[in-house]
């Protein structure tokens, strides 16, 4: 499968591959060497998870798209919290790698849409229409964001550019930036993954 994205990411003309690597010790290299703007990682390597390298690698700089099986909600989280800004099972892989890509190089977070609904649901709670107040069992912080606020994170998570979040809001831009870094203070984040990952898990 890895020959195969290679050589459809190549054929597109949008992006070149850097390198490509079976091992964790070999995607190290390729994360250190500065050259890449955007990691695709599965979780399991011949060596052992990917995780410390994709937290490396999102600490560097690098904008990191995770490609895998595993849709069990513990190990989703981890790879969001380690800085993962995409998360793409391969079941919903066929032709959308490189939409995925150009989603993550965009600003968006593309992330499978099984995926998406059950964090989602998760954030919101059970039975919980997305425009009420959090369950009484949330923080302060969560309590703290606005309406507002919580239709960019759901946004966010459905992979949504700043771009598209103004246009389905109806607002500008610079409107929803002011926003983001109002709800990134709140959350005591520094990044939409961060921020979407800190909301699904305080609730």
């Amino acid at each position: 499968m890895r020959g195969a994205v290679v050589r459809q990411i190549e054929a597109s003309g949008d992006f070149r591959v850097i390198g490509a690597s079976a091992s964790v010790a070999e995607g190290k290299k390729h994360v250190e060497s500065g050259l890449a703007t955007i990691g695709l990682f599965d979780l399991e390597l011949v060596d052992g998870s990917s995780m410390g390298l994709i937290r490396t690698a999102s600490e560097r700089g690098m904008s990191v798209l995770v490609l895998t099986v595993w849709d069990d909600d513990d190990t989703v989280y981890d790879a969001l919290g380690a800085g993962a800004a995409g998360y793409l099972l391969k079941g919903d892989a066929s032709g959308k790698v490189l939409e995925a890509l150009t989603t993550l190089r965009d600003g968006g977070a593309p992330i499978s849409p099984t995926i998406a609904r059950r964090l989602l649901d998760r954030f919101r709670g059970p039975n919980k229409p997305p425009v009420k107040a959090p369950a009484a069992a949330s923080t302060p912080e969560l309590d703290d964001l606005t309406h507002r606020e919580r239709e960019i994170i759901e946004l966010f998570a459905k992979g949504a550019t700043y771009d598209e979040v103004a246009n389905m809001l109806t607002m500008s831009v610079n409107t929803v930036r002011h926003h983001v870094r109002a709800m990134y203070r709140k959350l005591h984040v520094c990044s939409k993954a961060e921020a979407v990952t800190m909301a699904y898990r305080i609730v």
